[in-house]
């Protein structure tokens, strides 16, 4: 496994646009996030409060939710610069079996969203602590991390398969931004049902506004049945990691048959 993730990482250490759009992504974040706390109006949002704990994980997740389109833009890019440059036949030259060629490349996605995972995880510590007056409950709502990494997954492989299945950066970029952009069209194509198992509404979802939780759970008798529709936290993730298994599998079984 090591071996492999080497062998990716060869391939990215001097890939600029790499590097350049991880630090975007390292710097936007933050910035995100400060300018959201400095909002007072409206009197609902109150930004600095959502910075608190514990509520700082929900918050922190859901600003870094708001890049990962860019992130996975570059995802795009990793997989079909090994189809332009023919380096998933280079490695297969070299001694790589395809089977370990296709590994290698999950693993490397798999890595990058742990990385993200990771620095969220800094993020969202440094401003509470920031920000939080009493330091308690540190680590309660930290289950948000998991589910944002379940999300950013969630969209690596989404990206990852759409790069195998059309094999140009430039088109598979159009349609993973469009999806990621227009995520509510499906409302009115599928209904608020049916749109909301659409998978990128499905990962979208996992990491919610803090506004519209504190409502919903505010919310009693007839007054929650506007939001009956809202599908719980528990099946959007499970329903998330099924998207993930079925798109790993797609993907594998495209690139077995496939000649790279």
């Amino acid at each position: 496994m090591i071996h492999l993730l080497k062998i990716e990482y060869s391939k990215l250490r001097h890939y600029s646009t790499f590097w350049v759009m991880l630090i975007i992504y390292a710097v936007m974040v933050p910035l995100a996030i400060f300018g959201f706390a400095q909002l007072e109006r409206p009197p609902l949002l109150n930004g600095s409060d959502k910075l608190h704990f514990p509520h700082t994980w929900n918050f922190v997740t859901y600003v870094a939710s708001i890049f990962n389109m860019l992130l996975g833009i570059l995802v795009v890019l990793i997989v079909t610069n090994d189809f332009n440059f023919r380096t998933f036949k280079q490695n297969i030259i070299d001694g790589l079996s395809r089977g370990q060629v296709i590994t290698a490349k999950f693993l490397i996605v798999f890595v990058l969203a742990l990385v993200v995972a990771l620095y969220t995880i800094l993020m969202a510590l440094f401003f509470g602590f920031l920000y939080s007056d009493e330091i308690v409950s540190v680590f309660e709502n930290f289950y948000f991390v998991g589910i944002y990494f379940i999300q950013t997954l969630g969209y690596f492989t989404l990206a990852f398969l759409l790069a195998i299945l059309l094999k140009k950066p430039a088109l598979s970029i159009v349609i993973y931004a469009i999806l990621f952009v227009f995520k509510f069209i499906f409302y009115f194509v599928l209904g608020a049902i049916g749109s909301q198992f659409i998978p990128m509404n499905i990962f979208a979802d996992l990491t919610p506004f803090p506004i519209l939780q504190e409502q919903i759970a505010m919310l009693e008798g007839p007054q929650a049945e506007g939001f009956a529709l809202i599908i719980s936290q528990p099946i959007r993730t499970a329903v998330a990691i099924g998207y993930i298994i079925i798109f790993i599998i797609l993907s594998r079984v495209i690139l077995k048959k496939r000649d790279l």
